[in-house]
């Protein structure tokens, strides 16, 4: 267990540091910068006391490559997480729940998650958008029974006041599986 927690950490880390290697200076190692990146976006959310109810509900099946099967699209579950937001309003996101996946079998789910916001209406302070990424781990039932994936996916959302509708689109060829779930900021 603690051999995954460590590749977990290094692959969250490796993928924040990302843009920061380019501006880095000649000086300054990948290592520190990934240390840097670990202690900028990992670090902040886990320390703080900021708690998130997830809720699951609805999973999107497009393209030809589903249309010959019965999935379900009620992928009801829920979780927990904990976000940090930054002095320009962005979060970083760490997360953990499970729902049901396009056989009803449970699909667990943690990872990592970085979002930039904007407010599109300054009529409505309370309304922003968001897009950024995600990077984890799942494990389903029909691939490997329960063998953990890696996974590095785009994140979108709608926030009010504490409330989020967020999704994230996986394409696969000869289709696409989109997953739906709403956030709640304690």
């Amino acid at each position: 267990m603690k051999i995954k927690k460590f590749f977990f950490l290094i692959l969250i880390s490796t993928l924040c540091a990302l843009p920061n290697l380019t501006q880095a200076q000649s000086n300054e190692s990948t290592v520190q910068s990934i240390k840097s990146a670990y202690e900028t976006h990992i670090v902040p959310p886990y320390r703080e006391n900021n708690w998130d109810l997830y809720l699951t509900g609805y999973t999107w099946h497009a393209g030809p490559l589903f249309a010959d099967k019965k999935l379900n699209a009620r992928a009801y579950g829920g979780g927990l997480g904990k976000h940090w937001t930054d002095e320009n309003g962005h979060q970083d996101l760490l997360y953990v729940f499970l729902f049901l996946d396009s056989h009803k079998d449970p699909e667990p789910i943690a990872g990592y998650g970085r979002q930039w916001f904007t407010q599109p209406f300054h009529s409505l302070p309370s309304l922003s958008l968001g897009a950024g990424f995600t990077v984890g781990f799942t494990a389903r039932a029909d691939i490997l029974h329960y063998t953990p994936i890696p996974f590095l996916l785009p994140i979108g959302s709608i926030r009010f006041n504490k409330f989020s509708l967020m999704t994230t689109v996986l394409p696969r060829k000869g289709g696409a599986l989109g997953l739906f779930w709403g956030r709640y900021e304690f």
